[in-house]
């Protein structure tokens, strides 16, 4: 169960989550920034109820897929697979490049040396590859020896900020009240907030390869979210602390501040400046490695169905890992990813967020859409719970739709393209689902139908 934890904790990314999340949403939310992280804290744990729920019945390495084409049918399970196994894939491709502008910058601010960004992703890539094939127990040990280090960090500099903050800690953080846009300000920051829980449910992809999964795998969702939940809220308060974002004169360079924590180690603990760079840019590969390892189970769902080609259903003849799924997604990341790093950019504005964008849409409508699922399921459940499965999952629909609406405003170029590129890769799945319906029925009905027994 700590490696199911640490795969949810590392998709979600914790560090690389506030590092990037936190100025983004503090622009709206002003001071009231730790009430944002709050507030999708809570909208998370509501989400994360349906994942728990459809676990306990139905383990399996799909995920999403699975629990939706039990609840939705066949084209709802489909399309679930299809829309997750992309934005995962997209995020993948991010994190790619993101790690290699990442440290291209550091090398270069710190030891002066200038080489391609594209050297460093590769690397990455290397190890990545060779830890998701041989043992997938060892890819989550690291993730779990690399988030331990990462949180612990993290958490030190916030107890140090809170400690040296004085008159800059204030309750008030917690009220609408702090944000110049009062609830709309704090409202647009929980769709920065929201995006920082987003992989709390990679656990689930491991239902096939954990022990006692009914019940190692809800334990394992619900504790990655509580325990980072807490942490977010946790450092938001410190960072807001120990900015004094009570007084208005210190919002203005707050929101030009490229990176705040930085900012916050250089004035109150100057020793910890350089450990908190090089944990950003491991707190990168960690979630590059979860991510990589949750998005390849899904498509290895869907090839073992024939819902994808059947050789992504494949195994390493040794490792018994899913092989021909992380070499795809491998291809797709190097091939997609570095054109549109050239393109826009590695960072955070360019690739990173380009594609972070557009797999962000997919994911979340995966979620409403479990939502649904979890109601129409539970309807055939003998210990149908009411607050369980059906006003939690209606909670978790109601805080989801926002974040949504936000996430396809369009915005400038590149990213004025999110919603069309969504659209189009929606189509092209319900086209995929219909061919494939139409070759061979009786495929279509064993969807999703492997479980962890």
């Amino acid at each position: 169960m700590p490696n199911a934890i640490a795969l949810s904790a590392a998709s979600m990314a914790p560090v690389l989550a506030v590092v990037l999340n936190a100025p983004a949403g503090a622009s709206t939310a002003g001071a009231a920034l730790p009430l944002s992280f709050l507030v999708a804290f809570v909208l998370s744990l509501f989400v994360a109820s349906s994942v728990i729920q459809f676990a306990t019945h139905l383990p399996s390495s799909g995920s999403f897929y699975v629990f939706n084409r039990h609840g939705l049918g066949t084209a709802g399970g489909f399309m679930t697979g299809w829309m997750y196994a992309l934005g995962y894939a997209l995020f993948d491709l991010g994190l790619f490049t993101a790690f290699g502008g990442f440290a291209q910058t550091y090398v270069q601010g710190t030891f002066g040396a200038i080489l391609p960004w594209y050297l460093f992703s590769a690397l990455a890539m290397v190890i990545v590859l060779v830890l998701s094939i041989r043992s997938i127990k060892t890819s989550v040990q690291v993730d779990l020896t690399m988030l331990g280090i990462e949180i612990t960090a993290f958490v030190l500099l916030a107890v140090i900020a809170i400690a040296r903050g004085g008159s800059g800690n204030d309750i008030a953080y917690f009220s609408p009240a702090m944000s110049a846009s009062g609830f709309s300000g704090v409202g647009y920051g929980v769709v920065f907030a929201i995006l920082s829980f987003v992989g709390f449910e990679a656990a689930a992809t491991l239902g096939e390869e954990t022990k006692d999964p009914r019940r190692n795998i809800p334990r394992a969702v619900l504790t990655a979210v509580v325990v980072v939940g807490t942490f977010y809220v946790f450092v938001m308060y410190a960072l807001a602390a120990g900015y004094g974002l009570n007084n208005p004169g210190h919002m203005a360079q707050f929101v030009r501040d490229a990176n705040p924590f930085i900012t916050l180690a250089r004035i109150d603990a100057p020793w910890l400046t350089q450990i908190v760079s090089l944990i950003a840019m491991f707190g990168i590969f960690s979630c590059f490695l979860a991510i990589h390892n949750t998005v390849v189970r899904v498509l290895y769902s869907m090839g073992r169905d024939g819902m994808l080609p059947r050789g992504l259903g494949k195994t390493h003849p040794k490792f018994h890992s899913p092989a021909n799924a992380i070499w795809t997604v491998m291809g797709f990341t190097v091939l997609c990813g570095v054109p549109i790093a050239i393109w826009i950019g590695p960072g955070a504005t360019g690739a990173y967020g380009f594609t972070g964008a557009i797999g962000t849409v997919l994911v979340v409508v995966v979620y409403l859409m479990s939502q649904v699922s979890l109601i129409r399921f539970s309807s055939g459940l003998k210990d149908r719970n009411t607050w369980k499965h059906v006003i939690f999952p209606v909670i978790a629909m109601l805080g989801l739709l926002y974040p949504l609406w936000a996430s396809i405003q369009p915005g400038s170029a590149p990213f004025n393209l999110v919603p069309i590129i969504d659209v189009i890769l929606i189509v092209g799945g319900i086209v995929i689902f219909l061919v494939v319906r139409a070759k061979d029925p009786e495929k279509v009905e064993r969807l999703g139908s492997v479980l962890a027994e």
